[in-house]
C-alpha cells in the first residue's frame, strides 16, 4: 500500500473538505465515516474530536392574532470522537457519533389576557406559550476493523449500534400570574388597588409552575425510538499507484426508527505527488434512482525547521440528493496536534447559515 504523511486529520472533516470522496482514498481515519479498509495505513495512535453544525437558523415569523412572539429555530449538531491505530496487518478504530437535529421547531407566545374577579378580589393573567417541536436524536458507537490481505489489497468492516429517538408534537404551556388582595383595599382607587395586586403576586411560584409544565397540554404527533445494528463493508486495492475502493453502506439495519437505504459506492484515489491527494466517488442508493458523485483534492505543506508544523487545504464538489455542493477545508498542524475547519455549502443560493460547518481537533501520540 502507498503511504501518506498527513494521515491524521479528523476523518469527518477531511471527507467533508474533499467533497465527500473517501472510498478509494488511502489512510483516512475510517472509524465512523470512511472506508474501514483504509485503517491499515494509520500511523501511531490517533485521537480526534469534531463538531459539525448545520442548518443554523433563527427567524421571526409573521405575528398574528395579537401574538407577542413567533419564531422558528432550526439546527443540527453532530459531535464525534474516535481513536484509531494499526497493528501489523490489522487496523482498529473506536468511535462515537451523536446527532441532535431540531427540524424547524417554533416558539409562539400569545398576547397576555387578564381579568379581575370583583367578588373574589382576585387578579389573573395568562400568557400562553405554544411550542411546536420536531426533534431527532441518534447516538452511534462504532467499531471498525481493517485487514491487509496482501500488500496491495485490504478489506474492512464497520459495526455500528444506532440508537434513535424521534419526537414531534405541540406543547401549550401557560404562565399564570394570580393575586388576591385584602378586603380593606379600595377597589375604586387605582392607586391603592394596583400596588395591592402587585404586592400579592407570587411570581416565583408562577415561574416554577411554568418550568415544571403545570397546567400544560401536550399533543404528541410522533414518539418513537429504537436501536439496532448497522454494518458497512469496504475493500481497497492499489493498482499502479491508483487505489480503487468499493463499499456497501447500511447493509444491515435492525430495529431503528429512520433507516437509510443500502448504498453501493465505488471510488478511486491517487497521490500524483507526495503533497497531493485526490479522490472520486460514484455511489447509488439501492432504493432510489439516480447516481450521485463526489470529487475532491487535498494538498499539504510540511516543515520541520525550528518546529514541526504543516498546512493542509482541501476543496471538493458533490452532487447528492439532487443538490450540487461545494466544499472547502483548511488545517493547521503544530507538533503532534492539528486543528481543522471545513465548509460544505449548497450552490442553490441558500444562506451560509444553512451550510455545514465542521470544527475538529486531532492528536497523535
Amino acid at each position: 500500500m502507498l503511504s501518506c504523511e498527513y494521515t491524521y486529520a479528523n476523518e469527518q472533516l477531511r471527507i467533508a473538505g474533499m467533497g465527500g470522496a473517501f472510498a478509494g482514498i488511502l489512510n483516512t481515519e475510517a472509524s465512523i465515516f470512511g472506508n474501514p479498509a483504509s485503517l491499515i495505513g494509520i500511523k501511531d495512535n490517533n485521537i480526534s474530536a469534531g463538531l459539525s453544525a448545520q442548518n443554523l437558523e433563527y427567524q421571526n415569523l409573521p405575528i398574528n392574532n395579537g401574538s407577542q412572539l413567533n419564531t422558528e429555530i432550526s439546527f443540527k449538531l453532530s459531535p464525534s470522537i474516535d481513536y484509531c491505530k494499526s497493528i501489523g496487518k490489522f487496523g482498529i478504530a473506536l468511535g462515537y457519533l451523536y446527532d441532535l437535529d431540531n427540524r424547524g421547531s417554533t416558539i409562539k407566545i400569545n398576547a397576555t389576557t387578564a381579568e379581575y374577579i370583583v367578588d373574589e378580589r382576585k387578579f389573573i393573567s395568562d400568557t400562553n406559550t405554544i411550542i411546536k417541536y420536531n426533534l431527532f436524536r441518534e447516538s452511534v458507537p462504532t467499531f471498525s476493523l481493517g485487514y491487509s490481505i496482501k500488500k496491495d489489497l485490504s478489506v474492512g468492516i464497520r459495526l455500528k449500534y444506532r440508537e434513535q429517538i424521534f419526537k414531534k408534537g405541540v406543547i401549550n404551556r401557560p404562565l399564570i400570574l394570580s393575586a388576591v388582595h385584602d378586603p380593606d383595599v379600595n377597589r375604586n382607587d387605582a392607586t391603592k388597588l394596583l400596588p395591592a395586586i402587585i404586592n400579592n403576586l407570587d411570581i416565583g411560584a408562577s415561574i416554577d409552575n411554568f418550568k415544571n409544565g403545570k397546567d400544560s397540554v401536550e399533543n404528541v404527533e410522533a414518539d418513537s425510538s429504537g436501536g439496532g445494528i448497522d454494518v458497512d463493508l469496504g475493500v481497497q486495492k492499489t493498482i499502479k499507484g491508483i487505489t480503487i475502493g468499493a463499499m456497501i453502506d447500511h447493509l444491515i439495519q435492525r430495529k431503528i426508527v429512520l433507516s437509510q437505504p443500502s448504498e453501493l459506492r465505488l471510488g478511486v484515489g491517487a497521490m500524483p505527488f507526495k503533497w497531493m491527494n485526490a479522490g472520486l466517488d460514484i455511489h447509488k442508493s439501492l432504493k432510489d434512482k439516480g447516481i450521485e458523485f463526489n470529487v475532491g483534492l487535498e494538498i499539504s505543506y510540511y516543515w520541520e525547521k525550528w518546529f514541526k508544523g504543516g498546512i493542509i487545504l482541501q476543496n471538493g464538489f458533490s452532487h447528492e440528493a439532487s443538490k450540487n455542493n461545494i466544499s472547502l477545508g483548511a488545517g493547521l498542524m503544530l507538533g503532534s496536534s492539528k486543528w481543522s475547519y471545513a465548509l460544505v455549502k449548497s450552490i442553490d443560493g441558500t444562506p451560509i447559515s444553512k451550510a455545514t460547518h465542521i470544527f475538529a481537533s486531532s492528536t497523535r501520540f
